[in-house]
């Protein structure tokens, strides 16, 4: 009876664990394409805001940003990228104009939006200024965002 007893919970404890794995849902509605999309992608890290979801995630060691709408839709993916790496044109504008150490750079990523379309963001800070370049790939610069601090 006791033996019974037990192979009785261990059934139950198995039928609910594999039903709750099954019936699991996510919050993120863009993580369905993300999980087609991205496969084999370990330790992907979800938020969300007004705007949009994001899954962070590193893959071959680069940093990897998706963004999709609250209904799912895939609105473009971000990867760091190299500043040296930049359209000459870009270049040139931005180590004419934006010169070190009055700018110093931040961050520099690539966007590819969902039809397939690139283009550049560098957030560069001086003393009393945040700023955000945006170049297409042709190497054309302009500014994206600017903010006093």
């Amino acid at each position: 009876m006791k033996k019974l007893f037990i192979l009785t919970l261990a059934v139950i404890a198995l039928g609910t664990s594999a039903f709750a794995d099954t019936n699991k849902k996510t919050k993120y509605n863009g993580a369905s394409h993300f999980s087609s999309t991205f496969t084999g992608v370990k330790e992907v890290s979800w938020s969300a805001d007004e705007k949009f979801e994001k899954a962070s995630f590193l893959e071959n060691g680069i940093k990897k940003e998706v963004f999709y709408t609250h209904d799912g839709e895939l609105i473009g993916l971000t990867k760091t990228y190299a500043f040296d790496k930049l359209p000459k044109a870009a270049l040139q504008t931005i180590t004419t104009k934006y010169t070190y150490p009055e700018f110093q750079l931040e961050d520099c990523i690539e966007f590819t939006n969902s039809v397939g379309e690139t283009s550049y963001f560098i957030s560069m800070e001086k003393v009393n200024q945040k700023l955000v370049l945006q170049i297409s790939e042709s190497g054309d610069v302009s500014i994206f965002s600017k903010e006093n601090k």
